[in-house]
């Protein structure tokens, strides 16, 4: 009996990207994370709604404070055209 994958297709088939031009490709890759970015913020605005949630004055003005800071990380991406590289650390948002 094989297993059903639980899995929702977001952008049907997987692509092969290693041969597009680079403008095709970035517009292909612009294509699926821009909605995507789109129902993150989506996501992370809807924990605003006091009616839902707790939080505090500190936990609020973390989560704008890193959302600035990761702005701005975007913004000077695209200012400097990919030339200089930014490494992150994956980690538990709520740990130090």
């Amino acid at each position: 009996m094989e297993k059903e994958k639980n899995i929702v297709d977001f952008r049907g088939p997987r692509k092969k990207t290693k041969n597009l031009a680079k403008d095709k490709k970035f517009k292909l890759f612009a294509s699926i994370r821009m909605p995507k970015l789109e129902s993150a913020m989506n996501s992370v605005r809807n924990l605003s709604n006091s009616n839902y949630y707790n939080y505090s004055k500190e936990e609020r003005e973390r989560i704008m404070r890193d959302y600035r800071l990761w702005f701005k990380k975007l913004d000077e991406a695209w200012k400097n055209a990919g030339k200089t590289k930014i490494k992150f650390n994956k980690k538990n948002y709520w740990e130090e």
